[in-house]
């Protein structure tokens, strides 16, 4: 779970293999089975797996909003308005890092935190859709949250599904010595108006699909983004035409996608819902549908080439 993603590692590459396999990750239909280098023993040992799903987390996977959660264990003198205007002077990371430092102060340890996130339920139905879509469909599931590792990584091994999820991205905390709980921002970035400046999505995602071309030559047929907020926006704009949005019903992602579709120049097609039994109903419908299709096109290819071979055979003797 502490195998994260690092921008040091894309800007070691060259920028040619970078814009390349950006590129081609924006292509409509079907990624193509090359690398950016063009080897043609890598593109003989391309891997293309069916799908990567994406996760937002708070309201996504859980039902509450973790930061806010723990927050409240705070005695009710310390949530003070100099509290609440570091919102809008340094964000919400500095804030729970100031969050973090009173409950510290105030003598909150680190077994409460960390037995008050354990309890926090999941959306209903999220824990069975994620164990079925890794273990049925061998779906790649990453998380990319603005929370923070301890509360995702720690939810997750409790309840038995950290093993499921290939990365994590979101801001880095630990506890100190101390007991203090400390949190980093993920990056710092100005160029995403539709983001916050300690972590765009819509990067992360690019950047992680860009990585696992040029590490792993491993690339996906079809994205899923699942999420709720409006900082799931920009992960969706970066998805292609065979790609699935799953906005959840009812909440600021679902709004906005449906009232601006056309602005954002979403490409994506949207599926919505309301609880994990939902979307995963949804979801394997989909899959089944694409499946069909999928093997559609591999007989058509077929006999495509059986036609091919015949006609470079010559006349029967």
């Amino acid at each position: 779970m502490k195998n994260r993603w690092s921008l040091s590692s894309i800007f070691k590459c060259s920028v040619r293999k970078y814009l390349n396999s950006l590129q081609r990750y924006n292509k409509e239909g079907k990624m193509l089975a090359t690398t950016a280098t063009g080897n043609s023993n890598a593109n003989s040992n391309k891997v293309i797996k069916p799908y990567l799903a994406a996760f937002d987390f708070d309201y996504t996977v859980v039902a509450q909003n973790t930061d806010t959660v723990i927050r409240d264990l705070l005695p009710p003198n310390k949530l003070t308005k100099d509290l609440h205007d570091i919102i809008e002077l340094g964000g919400w990371t500095e804030y729970m890092a100031e969050v973090f430092r009173r409950l510290h102060a105030s003598e909150i340890k680190a077994e409460k935190i960390l037995q008050t996130i354990h309890g926090i339920p999941e959306v209903p139905g999220f824990q069975r859709m994620l164990k079925r879509l890794k273990t049925k469909y061998n779906c790649d599931l990453i998380v990319i949250s603005d929370s923070n590792s301890l509360f995702i990584e720690e939810w997750l091994k409790f309840h038995g599904l950290a093993e499921y999820f290939t990365k994590i991205f979101t801001n880095p905390a630990r506890f100190e010595d101390n007991g203090l709980l400390t949190i980093q921002p993920f990056h710092h970035q100005t160029d995403c108006r539709m983001s916050s400046v300690n972590l765009c999505k819509g990067k992360v995602l690019e950047h992680f699909l860009i990585e696992q071309d040029l590490r792993l030559n491993l690339s996906y047929d079809r994205v899923i983004y699942v999420g709720d907020g409006n900082n799931d926006i920009c992960p969706v704009t970066k998805l292609r035409s065979r790609d699935l949005a799953c906005p959840r019903e009812g909440f600021s992602m679902e709004r906005t996608l449906t009232k601006n579709p056309l602005k954002l120049k979403v490409r994506a097609e949207l599926l919505t819902w309301k609880t994990g039994f939902d979307l995963l109903d949804k979801l394997e419908r989909h899959m089944e549908k694409n499946e069909k299709l999928n093997q559609q096109e591999k007989i058509k290819h077929n006999k495509t080439l059986e036609n091919t071979s015949s006609a470079y055979d010559g006349p029967a003797k």
